[in-house]
């Protein structure tokens, strides 16, 4: 019987190790840590109210001309009404807007400019005014061009939004741009198409120098 005791128990404290070892570890948890604070984006930087100025545009010293063909000539014209402005910010140019009359178009050949003025063409009559205003002005170096602008053309009544390479000069006293902004006349409603042996040609070259003065 005592044999049978001292079995028992040696079989017990045999096991303890065991069963001790069997239990699940215990898992510390950590506290839970605050969410961090999203940092505010920086403010943008002001643009001094100094480095701002306002160029009216300079007809005298600007043109506006013009380029279009049909099958058997290309033909000038130019503009000799218009207005305009640009804005700077330090040397960077910012802004044009330029407001053509339209009723003062003049071409190389007296007849063909009567007929732009009708319905066939500009309808200027019901359409005397065609702008253009920035939408964006970036330098970008292209040939001889250096900058990219885009901006909306309103022309016979249509607003279309047009992309063109330019060539920009900053000076003491003047701000000076000149483009070759081609330009699809069908987007503009224009679609006369000319006569059946001597189609006119949708593109349109528009062809500005102007120069814009400080105030």
């Amino acid at each position: 019987m005592k044999h049978s005791i001292w079995v028992t128990l040696l079989a017990a404290s045999a096991c303890l190790p065991a069963c001790k070892s069997s239990e699940p570890p215990s898992t510390t948890v950590s506290p839970a840590q605050p969410a961090a604070t999203p940092q505010p984006a920086p403010a943008p930087k002001a643009t001094d109210p100094s480095s701002v100025a306002t160029l009216a545009l300079d007809p005298a010293a600007s043109q506006f001309n013009f380029e279009a063909a049909k099958i058997t000539r290309t033909h000038q014209g130019t503009f000799k009404r218009f207005t305009g402005s640009a804005t700077l910010v330090g040397d960077d140019l910012q802004s044009v807007t330029v407001e053509v009359e339209t009723p003062s178009l003049e071409a190389d050949d007296p007849k063909l400019a009567s007929h732009i003025k009708t319905a066939d063409f500009l309808d200027i009559e019901k359409f005397p005014k065609a702008t253009f205003k920035s939408q964006s002005i970036q330098k970008k170096a292209a040939g001889t061009a250096t900058h990219e602008v885009t901006g909306a053309l309103t022309l016979h009544g249509i607003t279309q939004e047009i992309t063109f390479p330019a060539t920009v000069a900053v000076t003491p006293a003047t701000v000076s741009g000149t483009a070759a902004i081609r330009i699809d006349r069908q987007k503009f409603g224009v679609k006369y198409p000319g006569m059946p042996d001597d189609l006119i040609k949708d593109e349109v070259v528009l062809q500005p120098n102007l120069v814009f003065t400080r105030k």
